[in-house]
């Protein structure tokens, strides 16, 4: 058995031996499967001009046996890169290549970027007008840009950039503009690639020329032993772009008078001084005489952002945790400014009940509704229309709880009257503010800002009549608030006393019962004024209700208001409201 195991074995050995010389790896051919780039060029090249780079062997093969195949290479576009058969790339022109590698008929490509070749910048040079220096004035500005040149003038990267040493002196944006902020000195600097050159940049103050006085007080000022005298703003000061405005105060004789740093004169004793007042080393003057008492009358009372030549005005203020002050002394312009009659104020209706108001002017707000104060000189009390010694002020105090009105409307059972048809006239918050209309020929001074209707049975009107308010959205609400037109006579005017019903709706069309016979509260009131002193014939008297509750919250978007011949008092044929308030208390 040994024997016929090893014939067997070296005959196995013969056969295997005569098929490998019949199949020689010499003659078998090798096909390349895959081909992949070294990762220097994976990404992409990027050459300069005139470059030149070699990529032969500069890839891997599979399978490994394929590795030594030879190569060959091909430029998409040689005015741009060239490849010879040694693989030696060169960069001709700027632009963008595809280089391919072939091995064994599989190929690989790449991108090579040819750049410029780069011209350095040697040298920069400012302007010969800079080189010693640049002067400005404060608040002027330079255009610095493009000014300086370099060489040589074909270098590649000339985009220039700016600094300045010192910011708060001057800064220079990216687009080179200089702007000069305070007087000072700072070193401007312009780079281009990486070359500089500087000069120096000075800031000068504009210098005040003349301090002038106001005319009134050229020729002296007297001015009483109790009185005081502001100075401060009052000269003119030229030229008006100064730098420097600040003023400062002087007197001659300190126990004469004195001048705060604020610049109030403070008579002292009586007797003469003189007042200076410097800007900027400028100086103008004025001779004080203190005397013991000067009576000056006021000639006018004028109120800011009122209307109806300033002798009316109007705010509204909200009462923050039960209560909230105004200061209506602040609000009057009182000529001439040396008087020293003083005012007097005079609330119209109901003393104490929404407002106080103390002899500075200073109003305590106590409760919501409107009220109306007069203002006259002390000594001039006359109420007489056109008496320019006679402002008249109302204050509307709005409930903290009140819902934003903004974008509301009303629509109504007839045409809308008052500021010529306006649905928002009751909405819109222009009580108290700059914006409220002055009378004309189409708005009498009565119906500004007021929304009205015809009362049951006038002009044409139903025996019911009704407006709409629509607040956009369903919104939750427990009370509302009518703000009656101003009016002289209070049995003239006509006014809602209450509904006939209230209803809700959020389709404008069906409708629930929300309150009925709603009575308002009593609007006549007692008037504060000496009736033999012109009373309240020559003064609107806003009156406004307090927050009437439905008997519960609600819930809708629409709100309607329905009204008969009972629901008014007054003798107009136009019921009119003011502004009209819903909210939500807790």
């Amino acid at each position: 058995m040994k024997k016929i195991s090893i014939f067997l074995f070296a005959a196995a050995a013969l056969i295997w031996g005569a098929g490998c010389e019949e199949s020689s790896d010499t003659d078998k051919e090798i096909t390349v499967s895959a081909i992949a780039l070294d990762s220097s060029l994976s990404g992409g090249i990027t050459l300069v001009v005139g470059e030149t780079t070699n990529i032969a062997g500069k890839v891997s093969v599979l399978p490994e046996e394929a590795a030594g195949l030879p190569e060959s290479y091909h430029s998409s576009d040689t005015s741009i890169v060239t490849v010879d058969e040694a693989g030696n790339v060169k960069a001709v022109s700027p632009g963008l290549a595809m280089i391919t590698i072939t091995v064994g008929g599989k190929n690989a490509h790449f991108e090579v970027k040819v750049e410029p070749r780069k011209i350095p910048v040697e040298t920069v040079t400012l302007p010969e007008e800079w080189k010693d220096g640049v002067t400005l004035k404060i608040g002027e500005t330079m255009d610095i840009a493009n000014k300086a040149a370099y060489t040589p003038s074909d270098a590649t990267h000339t985009t220039e950039s700016y600094a300045s040493s010192n910011e708060e002196v001057a800064t220079v944006s990216a687009e080179g503009i200089v702007t000069t902020l305070k007087p000072g000195e700072t070193e401007i600097t312009i780079t281009i690639d990486g070359k500089s050159v500087s000069f120096t940049l000075t800031v000068e103050k504009i210098a005040v020329e003349t301090v002038t006085l106001p005319d009134e007080w050229k020729e002296g000022v007297e001015i009483a032993l109790d009185g005081t005298l502001e100075l401060a703003g009052k000269v003119t000061i030229a030229p008006e772009n100064a730098t420097y405005k600040e003023e400062s105060y002087d007197s001659s004789d300190k126990s004469v008078a004195t001048v705060s740093a604020e610049g109030v004169v403070t008579p002292l004793q009586v007797g003469k001084t003189t007042i200076s007042i410097t800007v900027d080393g400028v100086t103008a003057s004025f001779e004080l005489t203190v005397v013991t008492d000067v009576p000056v009358d006021i000639e006018t009372i004028t109120i800011t952002d009122g209307r109806w030549n300033n002798s009316l005005g109007t705010a509204s203020v909200e009462l923050k945790d039960g209560t909230a002050t105004y200061d209506l002394y602040s609000r009057l312009v009182i000529t001439p400014e040396n008087q020293n009659e003083g005012v007097a104020y005079q609330i119209v209706n109901m003393d104490g009940e929404f407002i106080d108001i103390d002899e500075n002017g200073l109003i305590t707000c106590k409760k919501v509704g409107t009220a109306t104060v007069v203002v006259t000189a002390k000594n001039h009390k006359n109420l007489d229309q056109g008496n320019p010694k006679k402002v008249i002020f109302t204050l509307n105090i709005t409930d903290p709880n009140d819902l934003d009105r903004t974008g509301w409307s009303m629509s109504a059972s007839g045409p809308i009257k008052g500021t010529e048809g306006s649905a928002t006239a009751a909405l819109d918050e222009v009580f108290g503010t700059s914006s409220f209309p002055t009378a004309s020929a189409s708005i009498p001074a009565s119906d500004a800002t007021i929304f009205g209707l015809d009362r049951p049975g006038k002009n044409g009107a139903d025996d019911t009549i009704w407006f709409v308010v629509d607040m956009q959205q369903q919104r939750s609400v427990n009370y509302f608030r009518i703000m009656h037109q101003g009016v002289r006579n209070a049995d003239r005017g006509c006014r809602w006393n209450g509904f006939t019903l209230i209803e809700g709706s959020n389709d404008n069309s069906n409708w629930t019962t929300i309150a009925e016979n709603v009575k308002l509260p009593d609007m006549s009131y007692k008037s504060q004024l000496d009736p033999n002193d012109g009373g309240t014939r020559n003064i609107d008297d806003y009156r406004t209700t307090s927050n009437v509750k439905f008997p519960s919250t609600v819930n809708y978007r629409y709100l309607r208001f329905v009204g008969k011949a009972d629901n008014f008092t007054g003798s107009n044929s136009t019921c009119q409201i003011a502004e009209l308030y819903l909210g939500l208390d807790e």
